[in-house]
């Protein structure tokens, strides 16, 4: 069974492999929202996310405000305008909607563009660390356990988020 198989990898008290020849199971996890919240080059990125999603939000707004302007200025000046002008600031204002959503469209496609290239980026550094700390071989598996995710118990003597934390902060320190 697992229960017996995944705790004789390892002797916990005193955190060497145990291995026995019959059992070819070792398996080590780390937290991942403990690891993310941790890393300096993950923390600091989060920042640059936030400070251009909220630059986005502010340049759509001001383009929002500035077309709410022009419905009000052809609202108020409605009665005095011909039939063409009239025709003219629709179009105008036809337009700027148009502008307004591709813009929002563009800045969202470009947004998770490069949050995916990000995330992209953190899974291979994270892939060639693991890759590095068990180039012995000690470990069949490292699991990445998460609240949300279907790994209810683990053995806390497997777990290596500290571990990890410590040597990518190092390895990865800006």
């Amino acid at each position: 069974t697992c229960a017996a198989s995944c705790h004789a990898g390892k002797d916990t008290a005193s955190g060497n492999s145990t291995a026995s020849a019959g059992n070819d199971f070792q398996a080590a996890f780390f937290y991942s929202d403990s690891l993310l919240g941790q890393l300096k080059f993950f923390k600091e990125n989060e920042a640059v996310f936030k400070k251009k999603q909220e630059s986005m939000m502010k340049e759509l707004q001001a383009k929002e405000e500035t077309m709410q302007r022009e419905v009000q200025k052809l609202q108020k000046n409605a009665e005095n305008m011909t039939r063409n002008e009239m025709e003219n600031a629709q179009k105008r204002l036809g337009g700027m909607e148009r502008d307004l959503m591709e813009r929002k469209e563009k800045l969202s496609s470009q947004f998770a563009e490069e949050t995916a290239e990000f995330n992209e980026a953190l899974h291979k550094k994270v892939i060639s660390y693991l890759e590095e700390f068990n180039a012995t071989k000690k470990y069949k598996f490292i699991f990445s356990v998460a609240r949300e995710g279907n790994i209810f118990y683990s053995d806390p003597g497997l777990d290596i988020t500290n571990e990890m934390v410590k040597a990518l902060n190092e390895k990865y320190s800006q």
